[in-house]
């Protein structure tokens, strides 16, 4: 039940945090400042990386599948168990916004924090974009199944999307780019910065490269 800071010349952690449950997700601002933490026990975590003492702690009514934090440490989305989406800003534990849907497995956000993507279980088998000036999706699309790992590029312009099918979406459309059928449950998708590359991982015991 904690979260651990390291730094990469040591194997002794520079601090370390206990929650009241299992950590699920953790995330790391680009310059390494901010770090970001969900756990079963509903709480959603910001640390400065110089104290384990969290700058804040906002309860959700769920368990945190999942967070991500942009690349300036200034937005934090989160994933909830309470079937809501929560975007905050980094000074504040109270949410700029959340949206209602079915449980939230998995959350990113781009560089400059401007578009969010969400991936939901088998209650609204949906992906969403957002701007993170709304909690108004975008655009969402319903994929048959639970998304279990969402990505999107440093510029927000290409969301991967991983569920029994690799989708690829440009933020314009909800209508994906492709799709592609590994044969088995796509438990973790990433793509690179430019959106040039997408890795996929199966449990078909394969990992995919578009």
């Amino acid at each position: 039940y904690k979260v651990y800071l390291f730094d990469k010349d040591s194997s002794t952690p520079l601090w370390s945090y206990t929650t009241d449950d299992a950590v699920r997700s953790v995330a790391i601002s680009a310059d390494g400042e901010y770090i970001a933490a969900g756990s079963y026990d509903g709480g959603v975590y910001l640390f400065d990386k110089d104290s384990s003492t969290p700058l804040w702690n906002s309860e959700t009514g769920g368990s945190v599948y999942s967070v991500a934090i942009s690349a300036a440490g200034e937005y934090i989305v989160a994933g909830s168990f309470d079937y809501k989406v929560y975007l905050f800003d980094k000074d504040s534990s109270t949410p700029l916004w959340s949206y209602t849907t079915g449980g939230v497995y998995s959350v990113a956000i781009s560089a400059d924090g401007e578009y969010i993507v969400a991936g939901c279980d088998w209650q609204s088998s949906k992906v969403y974009l957002f701007d993170k000036d709304s909690n108004t999706p975008l655009w969402s699309y319903e994929t048959g199944d639970s998304v279990y790992s969402v990505a999107i590029s440093a510029d927000g312009e290409y969301i991967a999307v991983g569920e029994y099918k690799v989708y690829l979406f440009d933020k314009d459309s909800g209508t994906p780019l492709w799709s592609y059928t590994p044969g088995g449950l796509v438990r973790s998708v990433s793509i690179s910065a430019d959106g040039e590359y997408i890795a996929a991982g199966s449990w078909n015991n394969k990992v995919y490269l578009f």
